[in-house]
């Protein structure tokens, strides 16, 4: 038995992913982990939380959680003042754009790079774009992405994104279109993806299918050949409002400002998902995600989750969207009900108040509402013994947190948690975060190379940044 700590983990990154290189790798001798003695959020209503618990991981599945593991042949970590729980799932994002950091301030501007720039991408530009994304995602604690890949002309630029996805070790949906430069795709483009995945996605990739730019009869179409596929999610950023007829459990609707009362029924009847974007949003004057209309038109809270959206604009921070989304409810639910007491020009609701989303609701919406709108809840999602095993740890004893498990730990989380108190993250049973630290990655080399591909993209489209805004 071996623990992990700050005296071993350079030895044990070199055992266990070898060299530095610009993603971890993926091969590992080591297939049984025992995380021990943290705080227990396992998002399972059976397990609940325990106060001081382990979680025993064996061959890329959690095997037993419980307040004390003997695992004789495991790895231990230490997980003295951490919080253990599922990693974040993220579910609606442009990760191709990531980098055009610096670049669009507003939406505007975003769109405008949009019909610029991305003639100019060489597959290369998209696949450094998609690995920078997928190693912030990780880095902030996010172990499943839905890479929303609009960028995408042919099957060469697909097969990039792809392949940075499964390099990076992240648990992926890949986004494709339906149509593509006006042209409806078949069954055999998609079948052609398919194929890649089962072939080198390492059972981390699926597929899921983007309806933007399909009109009219092509929506059924376009519908009937996912679902012939069983391709989930199914989306256009509408979430096929404008065709309820065609739409079912497997659409979502993605941002959300906007939605009308009307279109939350249909939702709610048809059991459509929503990715919220509570960062992008409010950045681009769109508006607040509409968490408390959601809950109250009948929206189940599995089927409400978070995005990234665009991280060339808003910071990869799933603290910072979902402390966005309580605060947002909050701020809804007091306008609806129109009650509270008058401080000055403040409204404060009376005491008592009973908030219909929670802070552990929204861990939950982090966590297991992406999982279920990605139509992975049967895999991840939940510390569930059987379930893959995509578990990060928090670390709670820094200067923005109290390491105290007497306390309203989801409160501390989502109301104070930040980037860097993502201690370790185990995606699919494989350490790609330790102590801190990215394992198996040159951060520098990749930083490097992402700001030198912004470079070039933007030299061969002559664009000049416009920095006074």
């Amino acid at each position: 038995m071996q623990m992990i700590n700050k005296a071993t983990v350079s030895v044990f990154i070199f055992i266990l992913f070898g060299a530095s290189t610009g993603c971890a790798q993926n091969d590992s001798d080591n297939n049984e982990i025992l995380l021990q003695g943290g705080y227990v959020l396992s998002m399972d209503a059976e397990i609940g939380d325990l106060a001081s618990g382990d979680v025993l991981i064996r061959d890329g599945q959690i095997i037993e959680v419980a307040a004390s593991i003997d695992a004789p042949q495991a790895q231990i970590i230490d997980a003295t003042n951490m919080v253990i729980m599922p990693g974040f799932v993220e579910t609606h994002w442009h990760m191709w754009e990531s980098s055009w950091r610096g670049m669009a301030n507003d939406a505007a501007e975003y769109f405008r790079y949009s019909e610029v720039l991305t003639p100019h991408y060489t597959p290369e530009d998209f696949h450094t774009a998609v690995r920078y994304a997928a190693l912030d995602a990780i880095n902030a604690g996010i172990t499943t992405v839905h890479n929303w890949a609009h960028g995408v002309t042919d099957f060469e630029i697909a097969q990039a994104e792809m392949q940075a996805l499964v390099d990076s070790g992240l648990r992926a949906k890949m986004g494709y279109l339906a149509v593509i430069e006006g042209e409806m795709i078949g069954e055999a483009d998609l079948n052609r993806a398919l194929d890649w995945i089962n072939e080198n996605g390492e059972g981390r990739l699926g597929l899921s299918l983007l309806l933007d730019g399909v009109q009219g009869e092509q929506m059924q179409t376009a519908a009937e050949l996912g679902r012939s596929l069983s391709l989930w999610p199914i989306t256009d950023h509408s979430g096929g409002l404008g065709t309820p007829e065609v739409s079912g459990e497997e659409f979502l609707v993605t941002h959300g400002p906007g939605l009308t009362p009307d279109a939350i029924e249909i939702m709610a009847e048809r059991n459509i998902k929503v990715s919220l974007s509570p960062l992008i949003d409010p950045m681009i004057g769109g508006g607040l995600p509409p968490v408390y209309q959601l809950l109250a038109g009948g929206i189940p809270l599995e089927n409400i989750s978070f995005s990234v959206d665009v991280s060339a604009q808003t910071p990869v921070d799933p603290f910072a969207s979902l402390r966005t989304m309580v605060n947002s409810a909050r701020m809804q639910q007091v306008e609806a009900n129109q009650a509270g007491m008058t401080a000055g020009t403040l409204i404060i609701p009376p005491p008592g108040t009973e908030w219909l989303f929670s802070y552990r609701d929204a861990l939950f919406t982090g966590t297991y509402g992406g999982a279920n709108v990605l139509g992975l809840a049967d895999q991840i999602g939940s510390l569930t013994p059987g379930k893959r095993a995509d578990v990060i740890m928090l670390n709670m004893n820094m200067i923005n947190m109290l390491p105290l498990t007497d306390v309203n730990i989801p409160m501390q989380l989502v109301q104070h948690g930040l980037p860097e108190n993502v201690d370790t993250v185990i995606i699919d049973g494989q350490i790609r975060k330790l102590n801190g630290e990215l394992v198996g990655v040159d951060m520098q080399q990749v930083i490097n190379e992402t700001a030198q591909s912004q470079a070039r993209i933007r030299s061969r489209a002559g664009e000049v940044i416009d920095t006074s805004r």
